[in-house]
């Protein structure tokens, strides 16, 4: 998840004027520049260490649908990706791969704090502004003055700390034994997940706000990871970093692509949905979203479902030319969909948080509405799905369990800030951060 606002975009539309991009309020890059740089350092990290088994991951990745290229754990990769995650599969952003946000059970609650670890200091202040990562005994969350935090899962007490000299907005990435992130600086890092020591960097020459992914290699052989810059362009990498190809949207790249069908699925200021192949890098279509899209598609059977910056989640076929249904039941007109959607399919049902304070679920067939939720505060966090409830935290300071049918609260807990980002599940225990530095782990309380 980031926080990338793309106002300039909207304001230039029709104008004709200069555009510039707006990051927190700040002038930031529209384009990128500089020649890219593959920098190893260290030892590789081996394939050792909890992270390195395939853990639980941020979220449980599903096994899902045959037909969709995801990255799963203990199944195949779908249609052109083989059996390439089988038992391995990565941790990362909504899961990887689809990005459905959906997380294996675990207890309902209520819950109890398990412990709090804080990110920075007096001196060197840290926000939260991302979702933290959960693989095996440790979780993973990168800090706004660039400082990724490997924590013990059962204490709370830091394993090692990796230092960058530019901030983070990223989900790590934690994909046999390693961690993959990028600054925004524009450096991408490739970090061993046991000791926390840098394997190898790769510089962009733009910042960068997108999450990575993880797909199938397009000579079959291994894996790439895939992200989007400030500066428009998409990239994959190869998990050694090198780069496997690179391709050009129409503007800054906002979040993590989702992965299926065949391709790289990228949002961002130019409202559109980008999808890359997988295979060359080239562009197979870009559909029309009406709107920037500051947060990531999920990718279903038969759909693409993503949140605009003009208040409406729209529903796409997967070749982007059929808009299967569009939902506007916001309660403030034009207001953003700042959040990534978290789906069931069993359910037939869509999460998304929103900034007119709702949380919205939406069936998955029809775009109407489910439920809506209302906090006190603009809703920017992904939600995440597990064991039939709905995990997410808003900017009123609260973090909410819902029920994923009725959308009745089951549980909340108030943090000493509002709530930006999503929340990792995974071993049991749920953990969500906050912009003060704040590191929460619940579990249950029964």
């Amino acid at each position: 998840m980031l926080k990338t606002i793309c106002i300039a975009s909207v304001l230039a539309v029709g104008l004709g004027a200069a555009l510039v991009i707006y990051h927190n309020g700040k002038p930031g890059p529209t384009e990128g520049g500089g020649a890219a740089a593959s920098t190893p350092a260290g030892g590789n990290g081996g394939d050792g260490g909890e992270a390195g088994r395939g853990g639980a991951g941020t979220i449980e990745p599903d096994a899902g649908d045959s037909s969709i290229d995801h990255p799963t754990t203990g199944s195949a990769g779908g249609a052109g990706g083989g059996d390439a995650f089988a038992g391995r599969g990565p941790a990362g952003f909504q899961g990887a791969g689809a990005l459905r946000g959906l997380a294996s059970p675990i207890a309902g609650p209520p819950y109890k704090l398990r412990w709090k670890y804080k990110a920075g200091d007096e001196e060197h202040r840290a926000s939260i502004a991302n979702n933290p990562t959960i693989a095996g005994k440790t979780v993973y969350v990168s800090d706004s003055v660039g400082v990724l935090h490997a924590i013990d899962l059962a204490t709370g007490e830091n394993k090692w700390k990796y230092k960058s000299e530019g901030g983070f907005e990223t989900t790590p990435l934690v994909f046999e034994g390693r961690v993959y992130l990028g600054d925004l600086d524009g450096i991408f890092h490739c970090v061993s997940a046991d000791k926390g020591e840098k394997v190898w960097s790769y510089d962009c020459g733009s910042g960068i706000h997108a999450s990575a992914n993880l797909a199938a290699a397009p000579d079959g052989k291994g894996h790439v990871l895939i992200f989007g810059d400030d500066g428009a362009e998409v990239l994959a990498l190869t998990t050694d970093g090198k780069k496997a190809w690179e391709g050009k949207g129409g503007d800054r790249v906002n979040a993590c692509p989702a992965v299926g069908f065949g391709v790289a699925l990228f949002t961002g200021c130019d409202a559109r949905l980008l999808a890359i192949d997988l295979k060359d890098g080239k562009e197979r279509f870009a559909a029309d979203l009406g709107g920037l899209a500051p947060g990531s598609p999920a990718v279903l059977e038969d759909r693409i479902i993503i949140g605009t910056g003009e208040g409406n989640v729209i529903a796409l076929s997967p070749d982007g030319k059929t808009v299967m249904w569009k939902y506007a039941q916001v309660d403030q007109e034009g207001a953003m969909f700042y959040s990534s959607p978290a789906v069931d399919p069993s359910a037939g049902i869509a999460v998304i948080g929103c900034r007119d304070r709702l949380i919205h679920a939406v069936h998955v067939k029809d775009g109407k509405r489910a439920w809506a939720f209302k906090t006190r505060g603009e809703v920017d966090a992904s939600p995440v799905i597990s064991g039939g409830r709905v995990y997410v935290g808003s900017k009123d300071k609260k973090f909410y369990v819902l029920d994923l049918k009725t959308g009745e609260k089951v549980w909340e807990y108030t943090a000493a800030r509002g709530i930006e980002a999503g929340a990792a599940i995974g071993a049991g225990v749920i953990v969500v951060g906050d912009p003060a530095g704040n590191v929460y782990c619940f579990e249950g309380g029964k």
